[in-house]
């Protein structure tokens, strides 16, 4: 088992694109959040938008890996109309009260993402050991290298500091 769980949601393959990256940095586990209705096409972007502005959970498949085995866990997800995506919000809401630490990043197409990472650490009732907000635009024309490895080595620095409060 390793120190770090990295627990994402993506729609599209931006996030997820994010979340590989970093687990490979980081060298962390990675668990990908399944819904378990389709969000594709244009009824489930609507879907989507609809649940993230009313706050609404998502149905998803159960998690692979259990929070309360990682002294961290990383989350993270896309912003959906200024808001946390419903499966993430899902999992936060299952999961919380077996979170140690979290760290938090989303991934917005416009706007909007420290207005989800603040309402993340709202609900897993945690202050977060590192956060980063990074958009598409960025991701998909890999200009966003220089801020993952910020935030990675950020994530490297509590998993060390982990380890030496467990000798």
């Amino acid at each position: 088992m390793k120190l770090c769980l990295i627990v994402y949601y993506s729609r599209t393959g931006v996030t997820a694109k994010v979340a590989t990256a970093l687990a490979r940095a980081c060298g962390a586990d990675l668990e990908q959040l399944r819904d378990l209705r389709p969000r594709s096409g244009f009824a489930g972007y609507w879907r989507s938008a609809w649940q993230a502005l009313r706050g609404l959970p998502a149905e998803i498949a159960p998690p692979q890996h259990d929070p309360v085995n990682y002294p961290f866990v990383v989350l993270g997800t896309p912003v959906w109309a200024g808001h946390i995506s419903a499966p993430m919000r899902s999992y936060i809401l299952q999961q919380r009260e077996r979170f140690r630490r979290v760290g938090l990043f989303c991934t917005m197409g416009g706007s909007g993402g420290r207005d989800v990472l603040n309402a993340m650490a709202g609900l897993c009732n945690k202050l977060p050991v590192a956060t980063m907000c990074l958009r598409q635009s960025d991701v998909l024309s890999e200009r966003h290298a220089a801020t993952l490895a910020d935030f990675a080595n950020q994530l490297v620095t509590v998993q060390q500091e982990e380890q030496e409060a467990a000798r």
